[in-house]
């Protein structure tokens, strides 16, 4: 109670003297809590003098792989000499891994910007609050808060991921440069609707009127509905050609088939493989260069094809397909095999997660899933047995009101299923089954392990891995172990 009183008091204030302060302010927020409209957003960033920043704004909207395709930008501004300020979400571990600073350098490994420190985060959480800011959503201040640090730090850039939806979006409140749209699915249908035009719609009302908007490949009646409010504002549209894009040093070769031909599936490893893995990367990087290069000429930044392909390779983000070695008992931590953990969610993403899997030739022995009541899991369901042929663990997640009851999504999976209470639990029923049926899995390198165990589903079912694992997600930094498999 004290702590509540202390948080509130310091939202009186207009400031926060120490980082718990500003926590217990957050949760007090509430994570899941929204309110429709633009007007608070829009009223405390021009009493910022932020409505339009003084860096180049580029909005990320869609359903799936906007933290991927939003760091993959970030990364080619940062490979061509830029300061880039990049805004995500969800967190894992800290709210401080939303916002990040891509600062160019000599950096030769996979990359995933810096955490801003907890005394900037104060101040510029003072300063949102000082201009109207209490009336904010969680969501609406950490972005409010987010392009007041990138003003700050200079950048030159900033890469704004959008929450939910396109429409009322906190990040659509400012006057971004360029939008682009990844694949739009359905989900968040309790907020969007069930509709595919509908959601498509939504976000499509992100465009700025004369402000050029990019496209990943999208259903026809997504596409139909990008093109028709495109049409509408003035805005330029244009859609990515896919993969082919790519330069060819970062595309794995075409597969030839028995006759002589070439068919569309591309195995072995590219010249330059991306860190990270996945054929549908391969989409998002595209769709990140593809908006990149219409945005260099506005930025007056040179072309350069090198720092085009090390910029795309470079690009990191926990949970996105991410390998991590197996952890034998002696290093004093809960044991576990060979682990992949990927933050697939939706029927979307668990098929794009299927088809990397197949093309590794990887079937998990063991499988923890779980996901979010709004995120119609009997539609999942039918995915999920086909990527996970083994036992498949469903978690519950604690204290979090939009969570799958484990034992009915269990029932929902089928006699595959079992429910934990916990990843602790579930790490030990892991182990329990690798070492019946594959004991020697907690040897084995992973790049060899065929049959690992599967962490996929809801991010905050990552969280809950990295929670007890914090090291491959170091102060939010990603630890991304060095991997030698066949790039799908």
């Amino acid at each position: 109670m004290r702590e509540g009183k202390r948080g509130k008091r310091a939202c009186q204030q207009g400031k926060f003297g120490l980082w718990r302060d500003f926590e217990q302010y957050l949760e007090q927020l509430g994570l899941f809590r929204m309110r429709p409209g633009l007007e608070r957003m829009a009223a405390v960033l021009s009493r910022l003098g932020l409505k339009r920043p003084p860096f180049f704004v580029v909005q990320g909207v869609g359903t799936n792989a906007k933290g991927s395709c939003c760091t993959f930008l970030a990364s080619l501004a940062r490979s061509h000499g830029l300061l880039c300020g990049l805004h995500t979400s969800p967190h894992f571990l800290s709210v401080r891994e939303r916002i990040r600073l891509f600062k160019p350098s000599a950096y030769a490994g996979t990359y995933s910007g810096e955490l801003l420190p907890e005394a900037a985060w104060l101040e510029a959480a003072g300063a949102v609050l000082a201009h109207g800011g209490e009336n904010l959503t969680y969501f609406e201040l950490v972005t409010a808060m987010s392009v007041f640090m990138f003003r700050e730090a200079k950048v030159e850039a900033a890469i704004m991921e959008t929450g939910l939806g396109g429409r009322f979006d906190a990040t659509t409140a400012l006057d971004a440069d360029v939008v682009f749209f990844t694949p739009i699915a359905v989900d968040h249908g309790d907020i969007l609707g069930f509709s595919l035009r509908g959601i498509a719609g939504d976000k499509a009302l992100a465009m700025r009127g004369g402000k050029p908007a990019f496209s990943a490949a999208q259903r026809p009646e997504v596409r139909a509905e990008l093109e028709n409010v495109a049409a509408n504002l003035e805005v330029p549209l244009a859609f990515c050609p896919g993969a082919d894009f790519l330069p060819p040093a970062l595309l794995p070769p075409v597969k030839e088939d028995a006759a002589g031909g070439k068919d569309s599936v591309r195995t072995g490893s590219a010249e330059v493989p991306l860190a990270l893995r996945g054929r549908h990367q391969l989409d998002n990087a595209a769709l990140s260069l593809f908006t990149w290069r219409a945005m260099r000429p506005l930025l007056g930044v040179r072309e350069d094809q090198e720092a085009e392909i090390r910029g795309l390779a470079q690009a990191g983000i926990a949970g996105r397909l991410q390998f991590i070695a197996a952890l034998p008992a002696a290093q004093g931590n809960l044991p576990h095999p060979p682990v992949i953990l990927d933050g697939g969610h939706n029927p979307h993403a668990l098929a794009a997660l299927g088809h990397s899997l197949a093309l590794l030739n990887i079937a998990p022995l063991v499988t923890v899933f779980t996901c979010l009541k709004d995120k119609q899991p009997d539609s999942l369901a039918p995915h999920l047995r086909v990527l996970a042929p083994g036992l498949i663990l469903t978690v519950q997640l604690a204290g979090n009101p939009r969570a799958m009851d484990a034992e009915e999504l269990a029932r929902l999976i089928g006699p595959q299923a079992k429910p934990a209470a916990s990843m602790a639990e579930a790490i030990r029923l892991a182990n329990a089954e690798f070492a019946g049926r594959l004991p020697e899995a907690l040897n084995m390198d992973m790049n060899t392990c065929r049959r690992p165990l599967l962490v996929c589903g809801s991010l905050y079912l990552l969280a809950e891995f990295y929670r007890l694992y914090p090291h491959y997600l170091e102060g939010g930094e990603v630890i991304f172990t060095p991997v030698t498999t066949v790039q799908a």
